[in-house]
């Protein structure tokens, strides 16, 4: 075998090819992320100036996700999700367990609070929240689950 038949270029030109890829792949995560930190932004402040709601849009809605979660079996859905930021306390109450937690509340995720606790919570159905994601160590994302054929809020 001849030395013309294996040739490979030095080490260092393939560290320094990966190197370029990961520095690459960092930028275009760095990227990413800043755009997702833009929208979470514009989703927050409409989340936060938008309180007004189809109530009857949102009992619809609500009525095809629990129609179909009880087809499936299932006593719980999730309703709503929205960001810790939309919270007065960017929900500290809510991983307390603290039953004020809803004070806490304003914009778009209030309004929905009160289509529960005026429509949904007189027929049984109770509300269930909790923290479901972490951003840097701080709550990310609260999740509002509808169930029923249990206690209620």
């Amino acid at each position: 075998m001849s030395s013309e038949a294996f040739s490979l270029p030095p080490a260092a030109e393939f560290a320094k090819k990966a190197q370029e890829r990961r520095e690459a792949e960092r930028e275009r995560l760095r990227q990413l992320h800043a755009t997702g930190d833009v929208q979470r932004a514009e989703l927050i402040n409409s989340l936060l100036h938008t309180d007004r709601i189809d109530v009857e849009e949102v009992l619809r809605r609500a009525g095809t996700l629990i129609r179909s979660a009880s087809d499936l079996g299932l006593n719980e859905v999730l309703i709503f999700r929205y960001p810790s930021e939309t919270l007065e306390d960017h929900g500290r109450a809510i991983i307390a367990n603290d039953p004020e937690w809803p004070g806490t509340l304003r914009g778009q995720p209030l309004a929905l609070f009160n289509v529960w606790r005026e429509r949904l919570k007189p027929l049984g159905y109770g509300l269930r929240v909790e923290i479901l994601d972490y951003r840097n160590d701080l709550p990310g994302d609260v999740g509002s689950y509808l169930f029923w054929g249990g206690n209620s809020y």
